[in-house]
């Protein structure tokens, strides 16, 4: 994987995490392997390591809420990844 093509899928994916407490709960799965297959290539950026870290703290957070039932008090519509 090129480090361009890195960055655009940890982009998209740090658009699309957050954005999961509102969606299907049965896409998690798929978007769990996304983010955890960057994992062997986050030393291609500065900040790569970070960044894919903080990914997976985000969908845990997500997989959290869903699972109590406070998906929606946790994140406002509308709500970006922070860099």
């Amino acid at each position: 994987m090129s480090s361009n093509q890195f960055e655009i899928d940890l982009m998209h994916l740090e658009r699309i995490i957050p954005l999961l407490v509102h969606g299907n709960p049965l896409a998690l799965a798929y978007w769990r392997r996304r983010v955890s297959s960057l994992s062997t290539q986050q030393g291609l950026l500065p900040g790569g390591t970070r960044r894919v870290t903080r990914l997976l703290d985000v969908f845990d957070e997500v997989e959290r809420a869903l699972i109590t039932g406070k998906a929606t008090a946790r994140r406002s519509p509308g709500c970006t990844a922070k860099r």
